[in-house]
């Protein structure tokens, strides 16, 4: 034949078909190897990941629920906010009319010393603004 006995192709036949049968054992396991090993390293960041997406569903919730108050409150201004401000404006001037028609005490409001006096006479005195 081609010098090779039948015995020595035996022997390489089995050793080539023991090292076929070793690799397709072995694949199986080397790949999940490679499986384990990127879940162990991917898990972390896809958990990390996933609380970020939590904690941003969250924090949009609070800005949406902020948003629709603020609709809210602008419709609520919008509705009665032009009255409201005709009667500030009112009470301001109302206000002004009273202060601009009093003569102020002296000493109260044009103190001849500049800064803060903190005495009995000028306390008593603040409170006599109003009447």
């Amino acid at each position: 034949m081609h010098g090779v006995s039948m015995v020595d192709g035996f022997v390489e036949i089995t050793e080539s078909l023991a090292e076929m049968i070793k690799y397709v054992v072995n694949e199986p396991s080397v790949g999940l190897f490679y499986i384990q090993q990127h879940t162990q390293n991917a898990v972390p960041n896809v958990i990390g990941l996933k609380n970020n997406v939590v904690e941003k569903s969250r924090e949009t919730n609070l800005h949406t629920e902020d948003l629709e108050d603020s609709i809210t409150m602008v419709k609520s201004m919008k509705e009665c906010g032009f009255p409201v401000a005709d009667e500030m404006i009112r009470d301001i001037r109302t206000s002004l009319a009273i202060m601009s028609a009093r003569q102020p005490r002296r000493g109260l409001i044009n103190s001849p010393v500049s800064g803060f006096q903190m005495g009995k006479n000028q306390l008593m005195g603040t409170r006599h603004l109003g009447s």
